[in-house]
């Protein structure tokens, strides 16, 4: 039985079958999501209600993912052994043909048809698999990469060290949380770290292309089949321009790590090597066709630049109170930080740049 406040918002979506159940669905830091039911699964679908504190421009995130959701798709129709279905998400409308529906409390809601038969994966254990999530990032950003439509920058600097750097530095000042005198570890190993992703960014203005990019290519994003084929990319809302190093090193990020995001025991973080090295041949096989040179020549120091902002954005939502990413305990994340800044020193020792 569906609870009465989902009925009135499963009724201005434009279902193919009738709603018979809701329960809540994943394990996202943003939103809360929940996989609708219908009779006889024709099809399922995937119900959000979008977290418009921190997504202050729904209709343009909402435009941006309509325009690269419909790409993708046709692309993959004239694509042969490629099932647009199955290998990218598909938007269902409003009543009134908006993708996407605001409440008279003006809560806004989305929904994607489900995709059945797929698992997410938490942890990286199989290079076969890293090989499979670089190729299907690589054919994400190849499919895109001549996208007509212009795309909304809605979230300003979202990987921007400069900009993170100012938000972490008032957050230190200000100490709205008064947790600052008990991470002064973490703020050091911190700040010795800014001129040189400062560097690195200032490297990517100069030399990369901007282009349209997922920006949140974590391991949990990718759908895989049952036999381990990468399928499509999902938690479209960071769809916006950007440089491919952000999702090549993001998708590093959480796939070349031995532990979970969130992990408390530190001497279980380390950079599998072999995880790095098969995900960038999955990747290039894909990517290559368009990337430049200069483009090429940095994506190796990329990992380092996105596990350290991540971390530095986890270190300063705890400094501010965990107003940002949804805890689950007390001290969530600096948890994520000490992670994200234990993994930073373990590719340093591999990475260069």
């Amino acid at each position: 039985m569906i609870p009465s406040p989902y009925i009135s918002v499963l009724s201005n979506f434009h279902l193919s079958a009738e709603a018979i159940d809701i329960r809540s669905f994943g394990e996202g830091h943003i939103h809360e999501t929940y996989l609708v039911v219908t009779k006889d699964h024709s099809p399922d679908y995937i119900l959000q209600e979008i977290n418009h504190n921190i997504f202050k421009d729904i209709p343009g995130m909402m435009k941006n993912i309509e325009a690269a959701t419909k790409h993708l798709r046709l692309k993959l129709s004239g694509m042969p052994g490629h099932d647009p279905g199955r290998e990218s998400l598909a938007l269902v409308y409003s009543n009134n043909g908006n993708s996407f529906y605001k409440d008279e409390d003006g809560q806004y809601w989305r929904m994607y048809v489900f995709v059945p038969g797929t698992v997410t994966h938490q942890l990286m254990t199989k290079p076969k698999l890293a090989a499979e999530a670089g190729r299907i990032i690589g054919l994400f950003q190849s499919l895109l990469s001549d996208l007509d439509a212009p795309l909304i920058d809605t979230i300003h600097g979202f990987h921007d060290i400069n900009l993170r750097i100012g938000q972490f530095s008032e957050a230190r000042s200000a100490d709205p949380a008064g947790r600052v005198t008990g991470v002064i570890t973490d703020i050091c190993f911190a700040e010795q770290q800014f001129e040189k992703m400062s560097s690195y960014f200032a490297s990517l203005r100069q030399n990369a292309v901007i282009r349209p990019t997922h920006n949140d290519t974590k391991l949990n994003n990718i759908l895989f089949d049952a036999y381990g084929k990468a399928l499509c990319l999902v938690d479209l809302d960071t769809i916006m321009p950007g440089y491919v190093h952000f999702d090549y090193g993001d998708a590093l990020r959480t796939m070349a790590n031995t532990a979970l995001e969130d992990e408390t025991d530190l001497t279980k973080v380390h950079f599998n090597q072999e995880i790095y090295n098969t995900f960038t041949a999955g990747y290039l096989s894909e990517a290559d066709r368009f990337l430049t040179m200069k483009e090429k020549e940095l994506l190796p120091y990329s990992p380092i630049y996105l596990t350290f902002i991540i971390g530095l954005r986890f270190l300063t939502d705890y400094l501010n109170g965990d107003i940002y990413f949804r805890i689950h305990r007390p001290g969530h994340n600096l948890d994520r930080a000490k992670v994200q800044f234990r993994l930073v020193e373990e590719m340093g020792k591999i990475l260069i740049f």
